[in-house]
């Protein structure tokens, strides 16, 4: 495998198993019983959701007369796991069914059939043994339930472009159903039970052509689309049996041999017209592999950037890229040991991700707390002073009148009892508080005032939110129409303003304003209420002297028990 197809599939693995399983990995946890949630092809008869059956990806090609592409589709096959209870002759199926052991199961013990949890069986290298069924407890018994599992599926196609240029090619995916039973049996051999998985019969089609773009730059614009074309025609059924006949986490690895791909993110300027022309639907082409290689591209049911990679700290697979492994792996720690047998009876992968964390060295641990991508150089060998600039009054720092070969003097120590400028906002009285985000000595955000739709706001002004449409913020929706008070005006080194605001109805905006995290918002983003207030609670070392008028929080909100989750924070300074 070449090294742009190996950080492929790394990344691709990533996309695959994304939301599979969430901490704290057991069945019974209200965000693992909606699973399924990326990629999700569902059969084309099946209404009751609105998800889609199929998916479009179209991307750029350039000197690509002679080249070949290479199309790999991959996707998970959901497979249910049924335990059924045995009795009265027959089987009965159940959530959960815990039997005794011959005698206590050593710590992590997984299944029946005495496979240990994470360790894999005979099977394809990396996977479960389909016999790992049940999680065993010191008290020897051995629990099993019933749960949906996955099954890898990948299949890949090649074809000339030159064919693709001359019509639609198209490749038929075909996965046959299967059933298997294993036998739960007790110590004395008595028949307890069965866990029955099952495969449902799939049907995709992989199509794929290919069309000159108009121009001088001899471009080829490459659209593949996959379908799910599998038969249904039952109007009932639920997501979850629909699922069991639908493509998951469906993906594209798409290579090139004899051309190179251009970049739909970053196109170059003689590209940019046509990049802006291909049409994805609920795909998100981006180039993989090393930076600057162009000859193999990722189709993501994930918004992702060009050249993504995994962490190389990162000890294996959570199932939750987005997130911070450090703290999966100290929470997954914490796990009581009844916690830990649930995980290890919902699925083998939570089972090795359960030894993984717990026998992780602690070197390998200590990475996960972060790390030093690369080091930039200053700009500048000689940068101009932060304070004591003899520009004057109102000037940025950079703005040094000093004679040339000179620095303007550092200013002084502070007297006791002054602010000390390096000083964190609540470690000084005064002017420390702002500091660091004014744009320099001229700049005093406490009294600063700016003209909005023709009145003057100020610190203690009280504005109604009205967000951006250049934003990308999604917690802004939730902003929108709700009234605010001005804790000051910003200035940054570009000389543009912004505004600091608490939220009226924060329950926590005392607290906010005591440790300087505000909300942050242009002039244009707000509509005044009234004029400048009263300066109300005063920021010494950003603590308030006391409650008083335009405080965040209002007297008739006093009983107002919302979560401080209802008022999202925005904690990107100016």
């Amino acid at each position: 495998m070449t090294a742009p197809m190996e950080i492929a599939r790394r990344v691709a693995d990533a996309v695959l198993y994304e939301g599979y399983l969430l901490y704290p990995y057991r069945a019974s946890a209200a965000k693992n019983r909606m699973r399924w949630q990326f990629g999700v092809l569902v059969p084309p008869g099946f209404d009751t959701t609105c998800e889609h059956s199929s998916s479009v990806t179209e991307c750029l090609l350039e000197r690509a007369d002679d080249a070949e592409v290479r199309l790999r589709l991959r996707f998970l096959h959901v497979r249910t796991r049924l335990v059924e209870r045995a009795e009265d002759g027959g089987h009965r199926p159940v959530a959960e069914l815990t039997v005794e052991t011959a005698g206590p199961a050593a710590p992590g013990a997984a299944a029946a059939d005495g496979v240990p949890g994470g360790v894999p069986g005979p099977g394809t290298a990396g996977e479960a043994d389909p016999g790992t069924a049940g999680a065993g407890a010191p008290g020897g018994t051995t629990t099993y339930l019933s749960f949906e599992e996955a099954t890898e599926r990948e299949t890949e196609v090649v074809f000339p472009v030159a064919e693709l240029l001359d019509g639609e090619r198209a490749a038929d995916v075909r996965l046959p159903g299967d059933r298997s039973v294993e036998a739960i049996t007790g110590p004395s051999g008595r028949a307890r039970g069965r866990v029955v998985r099952e495969h449902l019969p799939l049907h995709a089609v992989v199509r794929a052509r290919a069309e000159r773009v108009a121009g001088p730059y001899d471009l080829v614009r490459l659209r593949v689309r996959v379908e799910n074309v599998t038969g249904w025609d039952d109007p009932d059924a639920t997501r979850e049996q629909a699922l069991r006949r639908s493509l998951i986490s469906a993906h594209l690895i798409i290579g090139v041999t004899g051309g190179a791909f251009v970049s739909l993110l970053d196109p170059p300027e003689w590209a940019r017209p046509a990049a802006e022309t291909c049409r994805n639907e609920r795909t998100w082409p981006v180039l993989v592999g090393e930076p600057g290689h162009r000859d193999v591209l990722l189709s993501s049911p994930i918004i992702l950037y060009d050249y993504p990679d995994t962490a190389p700290e990162s000890p294996g697979d959570m199932f939750d890229a987005t997130e911070i492994d450090e703290m999966l792996h100290l929470r997954t720690l914490t796990l009581t040991e009844e916690e830990r047998r649930q995980a290890r009876a919902t699925d083998p992968r939570a089972a090795r991700l359960l030894d993984m964390v717990a026998t992780l060295p602690p070197e390998l641990a200590e990475r996960l707390h972060g790390a030093i991508r690369h080091l930039e150089t200053p700009a500048r060998d000689d940068p101009a002073p932060r304070w004591g600039s003899a520009a004057g009054p109102g000037a940025a720092p950079w703005d040094d009148a000093s004679p040339a070969g000179s620095r303007a003097a550092p200013p002084p120590d502070p007297a006791p009892g002054a602010a000390d400028p390096s000083a964190a906002p609540w470690d000084g009285p005064g002017d420390a508080f702002w500091s660091d985000l004014a744009a320099g000595p001229g700049s005093s955000p406490e009294t600063d005032t700016v003209s909005v739709a023709g009145a003057q706001v100020a610190r203690g002004s009280r504005v109604r939110l009205a967000p951006g449409g250049r934003r990308a913020d999604a917690h802004d929706m939730f902003l929108a129409g709700r009234t605010a008070r001005v804790e000051a005006v910003l200035t940054d080194l570009d000389g543009a303003r912004h505004l600091a605001v608490t939220l009226d109805d924060d329950p926590g905006a005392d607290l906010h304003r005591s440790h300087g995290r505000f909300l942050y918002f242009a002039p244009d983003e707000v509509e005044p209420l009234d004029a400048p207030g009263p300066a109300g609670p005063g920021v010494s070392g950003g603590m308030p002297d006391g409650p008083g008028p335009g405080a965040g929080t209002h007297a008739e909100d006093a009983g107002d028990m919302r979560a401080a989750a209802d008022a999202p924070e925005r904690r990107d300074a100016p």
